[in-house]
């Protein structure tokens, strides 16, 4: 397991999962109680694998700045991804939040780097990929309620937001893992993230449904999430780690294949066409930085 592509491909696989738990999760407690459980779950598993490997734990503060910008962003962008998929189509809202490091271009631009054409083609492409998975979606005859317009609408907003929180945090995850690790990354991050949706709930004064029947849909999600970032974070740190988020993003496939085979959503060729140009242009922008 030295190639960096390899452990993105594992992250694919154990993101495509998450993301139709996390739909099956949402339905029945709620998006922000199936968060928050998720971040519980997935501290407590890194925490046990962590305390019976001897991984050692950095109390260095000087990075602490890196893991508090991961935790308020995975917060913020897994509420909104999540409220995408429990509401509205998942094989919309899978394919827009896929295409994070395509924002992180503007971004990049912001922070003073200076992108080559074939960067702004490739996000071009990417966005244009967006573009007609969202427009294929729209367009075929579906009845259910998650095809409404309106539902559609909020379903683009919130992923588009969600990608861009993603993009923002990948640089500080980058930072963070240099000064950390993957392990300590992911368990703070998954701390910091619980306690932040928890206030949340503790402010709104809601109550934490959760019935036995959706324990196991639960504890999926939260192990499933997890060790997608696990995997991902240890495939960054491997030589020519770029390639980790280039496979990491075909995620996006393995979810419209189990959203078409498990919920039976319609899924048009156009709409694989643009999965195919998201996937495309995110993997030219990671091969070449």
């Amino acid at each position: 397991m030295e190639s960096a592509a390899a452990w993105g491909a594992g992250c694919a696989l154990a993101w495509g999962l998450a993301d139709i738990c996390a739909r099956f999760a949402g339905r029945s407690v709620g998006v922000l109680v199936a968060t928050c459980t998720m971040m519980a779950v997935g501290g407590v598993l890194i925490a046990a694998i962590m305390a019976a490997s001897g991984v050692p734990f950095d109390w260095r503060l000087d990075g602490i700045h890196w893991l508090v910008g991961i935790g308020a962003g995975t917060v913020l962008g897994s509420l909104l991804f999540y409220h995408a998929v429990t509401h509205g189509p998942v094989s919309l809202a899978s394919p827009v939040v896929a295409c994070y490091p395509a924002i992180a271009v503007p971004i990049s631009v912001a922070l003073g780097a200076r992108p080559d054409p074939l960067h702004w083609g490739a996000m071009i492409a990417t966005m244009a990929g967006v573009w007609l998975v969202a427009r294929a979606t729209a367009s075929g005859d579906r009845t259910a309620p998650e095809y409404a317009p309106a539902v559609m609408r909020r379903t683009i907003l919130y992923s588009l937001v969600a990608a861009a929180v993603y993009a923002a945090s990948l640089t500080a995850a980058d930072r963070a893992i240099d000064i950390y690790g993957p392990w300590q990354t992911v368990l703070v991050v998954r701390i910091f993230g619980f306690a932040g949706v928890a206030a949340i709930l503790l402010a709104r004064r809601r109550r934490m449904p959760l019935p036995t029947r959706a324990w196991p849909v639960l504890a999926a999600f939260g192990v499933l999430d997890t060790m997608g970032h696990l995997l991902l974070y240890f495939g960054l740190e491997l030589p020519n780690g770029e390639y980790a988020i280039v496979a990491s993003v075909g995620y996006t496939v393995v979810t419209v294949l189990l959203a078409r085979m498990f919920l039976n959503e319609p899924v048009s060729r156009l709409q694989w066409g643009g999965v195919a140009m998201v996937v495309g242009g995110v993997g030219v922008l990671a091969a070449f930085g």
